[in-house]
């Protein structure tokens, strides 16, 4: 490039082309006399500006000018006896060298400038661990980036016009090169996922687009491309593929189990309870066996109500859920509290709700499981005071969080991450009754709609549980 050559070697070398430039003119001043007296001088103008930029263009000229005055205009060797043509022929040399100089100086600037961006863009496509491609209008490929030699051995021509097909695997082959034949023909844009063959024989996955670049007439005038190399997340991408086919039969076969094992497990316990209160009225009535009765008749209850717990449990997957519907909050939280109307007037419980609540993208039903849990929790672990219990509801840019807040007994917060997880129990079964599985429920039905779920809470200062669901506003 122009400006990596020393300046003294630029101006120099003009110097040295007017030099030449005299010397060869000198002696054929006999034999041309005055006609084209500067040509070559003009010539010397061209070179130097091409190799050095236009100021040694200029330098030129203005070099020429005087030796060509001095050595080739009659009469020669002399500055001032001269002609009056040899003037104008002087003024038009300088007019037209000065032009050609900084044309040419500008001209080859813009070259060296083409030149070094080829060369980045060489370093560049060597650098990319993708396989870069270009071709022509009509499809065939005219380079290809050192990686695909480093990749299959074979150079571009080593290839056929259609050549590279020969390396994809044969089972992708037809695919491929239709699509390629389709995109080339309708000038849109080329996309293929194939298998391409490594010198060592051995096939790797590649992501394969290309886009054509056209004139303003919309034709074609090159394709330019670019392969990469997928194979170990397309692998991946069928490892978890094959991984969620089993989770998602294991899942089956657990609900089924679970739904099979409930109805074989309710009828011996009902078996259970309806014998041993035939044996125990056989037995004369003491206060022994009204207690075996009664504490058979416990048990029994507790195992009905954890199997229909953990069935509910079991019952919360994608498969039940809407989860793109459009809900209202306020709906599903009237039908939770119509299902707690006995408990709340029991417990002389406050519902507050500060509505209007938001809308959301969820299953109603589900929703509706969420509040009849967290308020029912509410009432079930309430302190001394009447029970308040408030609900609220905001959008937070695509989620919206609703909050239920009560004034019960509260708990630690080294406790707050163990709360949600199945059958964990934070006091014992004879003072708060249940089955460990509301709040693991809630977790599950609120990470199925992709949010999430958690509390914040003190002893004695009550407990705030929170959740995300998606915002019906922001989906639009």
């Amino acid at each position: 490039m122009v400006l990596k050559r020393s300046t003294a070697l630029r101006y120099g070398f003009a110097v040295f082309a007017v030099g030449l430039a005299t010397t060869i003119r000198w002696p054929l001043n006999s034999l041309l006399g005055d006609r084209f007296p500067f040509a070559l001088p003009f010539s010397a103008v061209i070179a130097a500006a091409w190799f050095g930029g236009r100021g040694p263009g200029l330098l030129s000229v203005l070099l020429g000018a005087i030796s060509t005055l001095y050595f080739v205009l009659a009469p020669s060797m002399n500055l001032v006896e001269k002609q009056p043509m040899s003037f104008y022929q002087l003024a038009a040399f300088a007019f037209g060298g000065s032009v050609a100089a900084l044309l040419t100086g500008s001209l080859r600037m813009a070259n060296d400038a083409i030149q070094d961006r080829e060369k980045q863009l060489e370093f560049m496509a060597a650098a990319m661990p993708e396989i870069l491609f270009t071709a022509d209008s009509s499809g065939h490929v005219e380079t290809l980036s050192e990686r695909f030699h480093e990749y299959t051995g074979k150079k571009l021509s080593d290839l056929s016009a259609f050549g590279w097909m020969d390396l994809v695997h044969s089972d992708d082959k037809d695919l491929t090169l239709g699509e390629w034949r389709s995109s080339v023909h309708d000038r849109k844009e080329f996309q293929s996922t194939c298998r391409l063959s490594r010198k060592d024989g051995t096939y790797r996955w590649f992501q394969c687009r290309a886009v054509p670049m056209q004139d303003h007439q919309q034709r074609v005038l090159r394709w330019f491309g670019v392969c990469a190399d997928i194979d170990d997340r397309k692998r991946l991408e069928e490892a978890l593929a094959l991984q969620t086919q089993a989770l998602t039969r294991s899942n089956q076969d657990l609900q089924r189990f679970a739904f099979a094992a409930s109805h074989d497990l309710q009828e011996p316990l009902r078996m259970i309870g309806i014998f041993s209160e035939l044996l125990i009225r056989n037995q004369p009535p003491n206060a022994e066996s009204d207690y075996f009765a009664t504490q058979i008749k416990t048990g029994v209850k507790r195992m009905q109500d954890l199997i229909e717990a953990a069935l509910g449990y079991a019952r919360i997957t994608t498969d039940e859920l809407e989860t793109h519907q459009i809900t209202s909050l306020d709906e599903p939280l009237s039908n939770a509290l119509w299902i707690l109307h006995a408990a709340i007037q029991e417990s002389g419980a406050e519902i507050v709700n500060c509505a209007p609540l938001p809308k959301v993208i969820a299953d109603p039903r589900m929703i509706s499981r969420i509040f009849q849990n967290l308020i029912g929790n509410a009432i079930k672990f309430r302190s001394e005071d009447r029970p308040l219990v408030r609900i609220s509801g905001k959008r937070e840019g695509e989620m919206c969080v609703v909050a239920v807040s009560d004034n019960g007994i509260g708990m630690p917060m080294e406790y707050a991450q163990f709360v949600f997880e199945a059958f964990r129990r934070l006091h014992p079964q004879s003072q708060y009754p249940g089955s460990g599985l509301g709040l693991a429920g809630v977790k599950r039905i609120v990470e199925l709609h992709n949010g999430r779920v958690w509390v914040e809470s003190a002893p004695g200062s009550g407990s705030t549980f929170f959740f995300t669901l998606p915002s019906a506003e922001a989906r639009g």
